[in-house]
């Protein structure tokens, strides 16, 4: 065995042969000579093989049990692939199961995608005919909300403008009424300030003239009294000195009191005079006022009548104005109003056509999906030219007529939806027209085969009579030979010879015409009614 390898079949443990011999040596010597330092010896040193044994031992046991656990864990990896790849398959099938509904279903989608896609188109096609529709009505409102605003915005300006005038004129007026006014205060005021001017220089003069001589009359009084007082006073003075001395100074406060009175009636005459001259010059400044103001309050008494008859005329103006606007507000109300039950009642109506738009969606087909409206052709050149020269001179009258291309565009896409609607109806028409016509056919093929049936039927019961009659004439024989069939008649013409449901009877042939003709539904209806009416008059 290699390195590492197990050590299979050694010897048990105590079975070595030296061992042995050396017990059987230790004890054929112990009952001879019993030396203990020998036995100790030899139980030493088997003591120490014991243990170098035993970690042999023990590292081979270690080795074999790496061994063991690297050969269970390759198995157990042997096994665990084995069950990964039982598993991976299972799961590859599931998967490629699933690819392949997947494969099936994205199929589908793709046929499903490539319808919507045909329809997306047609409903893009359709939507953005509606959104120029829509666009070119909105232009058109536009345009007519701009003229109406031009026009309301034209009557403002001309109200503004007549107003302005009107307010333009009147400030003038009133300017030339003040300026007048003023000129003649003014006026007035410069000659009332003269003549005040003249009559105060007058009346300074004579009151300066009647103070100077009442100031030298009572400058001359005042000198004799006060020399009749000096001499009265000397002689009192004398007499008094002469009389008393105790009294001195009672006198000289008399003196001092007469020296304070003296002054203050000074002061007080002063005051007087300013007074009256103040109080004459208070009844000249009220005399002037009260004129003044007279003439004021007669200029402001007919400024306020002015403004109280403007102010008349503009509350009339303003009430008859009010009354405009409400009669307006009325007729827009009701207006309103009926536009609004109008709008209702088209909302109710476009409510009902879509309601029946699906319920009629459900039974198209699958080309009325993709194509809803047929191609309009004309069956002649020559009604073609006929409808355009007759559309070139609808529109030339309506240009005529002060109609802008905006008109001619909007009449153009509601003629496409009108004629689009002829053309549903015109193909619904048709069909129930080919249903009907087609049962009419299918009745009338019905009473032939039943016709038919009923001459099969009676013929086949005279076969079968001539049958029996001719079974009971050959009744005596046993055989009969093979009915033989010509090869003319197998090969020829022969109505009455059918192979696999089909006849051999020569049918006629139909004409393709090369392009499809449009009938109108409505001629063919009125072509019945009158028949139906001729009939019912035969």
């Amino acid at each position: 065995m290699g390195r590492g390898g197990a050590k299979l079949g050694k010897p048990l443990k105590g079975r070595n042969p030296v061992v042995q011999s050396e017990k059987k040596e230790a004890g054929s010597a112990m009952p001879s000579n019993v030396n203990f330092d020998q036995i100790k010896g030899v139980w030493d040193r088997q003591a120490g093989r014991l243990k170098e044994i035993i970690s042999r031992e023990e590292a081979n046991a270690r080795v074999n049990q790496r061994l063991v656990t690297t050969l269970m864990r390759t198995q157990m990896r042997k096994e665990k692939l084995a069950d990964l790849k039982d598993e991976v398959s299972i799961i590859a099938q599931e998967h490629q199961r699933e690819m392949d509904r997947k494969d099936t279903v994205v199929q589908t989608m793709l046929g499903r995608l490539t319808e919507v896609e045909d329809q997306f188109l047609v409903l893009q096609r359709s939507h953005t005919q509606k959104l120029g529709v829509l666009n070119m009505m909105h232009k058109t409102k536009i345009r007519q909300l701009e003229a109406e605003f031009e026009r309301d915005l034209k009557i403002l300006k001309n109200e503004f403008n007549e107003e302005r005038i009107y307010v333009e004129t009147s400030h003038e007026r009133m300017k030339k009424e003040l300026k007048a006014i003023i000129t003649a205060v003014e006026s007035k005021n410069t000659q009332n300030i003269e003549n005040k001017r003249t009559t105060h220089e007058f009346m300074r003069e004579e009151i300066k003239n009647k103070s100077d001589e009442q100031i030298n009359e009572l400058r001359i009084n005042l000198e004799n009294k006060i020399d009749d007082l000096e001499k009265q006073f000397d002689d009192a003075h004398d007499a008094y000195m002469s009389k008393t001395k105790d009294n001195n100074k009672e006198f000289k406060k008399l003196q001092e009191r007469d020296r304070e009175f003296t002054q203050d009636n000074k002061r007080m005459k002063r005051k007087i005079n300013k007074l009256q001259r103040d109080l004459r010059n208070k009844k000249n400044d009220i005399e002037m006022n009260r004129k003044e103001c007279t003439g004021r309050n007669k200029i402001l008494k007919e400024q306020r009548d002015m403004i109280a008859q403007h102010c008349r005329d503009l509350k009339k103006r303003m009430a008859k104005f009010r009354e405009m606007e409400k009669k307006r507000l009325i007729e827009l109300t009701v207006k309103s109003r009926k536009a609004l039950k109008k709008n209702e009642g088209n909302v109710s109506q476009a409510e009902r056509i879509l309601k029946l738009m699906e319920a009629a969606r459900k039974m198209e087909t699958e080309r009325e999906k993709v194509l809803p409206f047929y191609d309009s052709t004309l069956v002649d050149a020559k009604e073609r030219e006929l409808a355009s020269k007759q559309g070139e001179e609808f529109f030339a009258d309506m240009k005529s007529a002060g109609l802008k291309n905006v008109a001619k565009s909007k009449d153009m896409v509601e003629w496409n939806a009108l004629e689009n609607f002829h053309k549903k109806y015109n193909k619904v028409l048709l069909d129930k027209l080919a249903i009907e016509q087609e049962k009419l056919r299918l009745q009338s093929e019905n009473q032939e085969l039943r016709g038919v049936l009923q001459k099969v039927l009676a013929h086949a019961e005279a076969t079968f009579l001539r049958v029996q009659d001719l079974i009971s004439r050959v009744h005596s024989i046993k055989y009969l030979d093979g009915i033989a069939v010509t090869a003319d008649a197998v090969d020829g013409p022969n109505s009455l010879l059918i192979i696999n449901g089909r006849t051999d009877r020569p049918m006629a042939k139909v004409k393709r015409v090369g392009k499809p003709v449009s009938v109108e539904a409505t001629q063919i209806v009125a072509g019945y009614a009158k028949q139906a009416g001729r009939r019912s008059r035969a």
